[in-house]
């Protein structure tokens, strides 16, 4: 079997996006979310998508500092959970990491300053108290998240179903 030369291999591969977000908690182990500016009625987690060059928990750190101020630690914690978003109309698919980004004090909390072209608010709730805000989509991933940092095991989540007609989130959020 003749071998493709490098550049005609690569445009046979799927293409596809890379997001890393960080599951911070309060002291109680209350999720942290982040309201998204581009669709208010969206809260994330802390993070977003790679940069060329940039590996996964680089990016949670470089968006952690972004979008709230918080300097991370260099050693990336547990990572919690993987996800995959399939391709979707005119948009690849997608593939997620959430690390666990550890527990903040009530005095971190406070210090947080988001940056306001991309988040309004923040909120740090009760899972059972986020389970009724949330889409569906990114209830599961925080659950994953709070499950696997419970437990230990790493979750995955395939998250949708065949390809759809449009993106079901904003293109510029971080999540699937």
């Amino acid at each position: 079997m003749e071998q493709l030369p490098p550049a005609e291999y690569l445009r046979t591969l799927p293409h596809g996006t890379l997001f890393a977000t960080a599951h911070l908690t309060d002291e109680e182990h209350n999720p942290l979310l982040l309201r998204s500016v581009y669709d208010p009625e969206e809260w994330q987690l802390v993070g977003g998508n790679l940069d060329f060059g940039e590996d996964p928990w680089g990016c949670v750190r470089r968006e952690a500092q972004e979008e709230t101020g918080l300097a991370l630690p260099e050693e990336p914690g547990a990572l919690l959970a993987v996800i995959f978003g399939p391709p979707s109309g005119p948009w690849p698919f997608k593939v997620g990491l959430v690390f666990d980004g550890g527990t903040l004090t009530g005095r971190r909390i406070a210090e947080i300053r988001l940056d306001p072209e991309e988040h309004t608010e923040l909120r740090v709730l009760p899972l059972a108290r986020w389970r009724p805000v949330l889409a569906p989509r990114r209830r599961s991933i925080v659950e994953a998240a709070a499950e696997a940092r419970r437990t230990g095991r790493t979750a995955y989540l395939h998250l949708g179903g065949p390809a759809a007609t449009s993106h079901p989130d904003n293109a510029k959020g971080p999540e699937a």
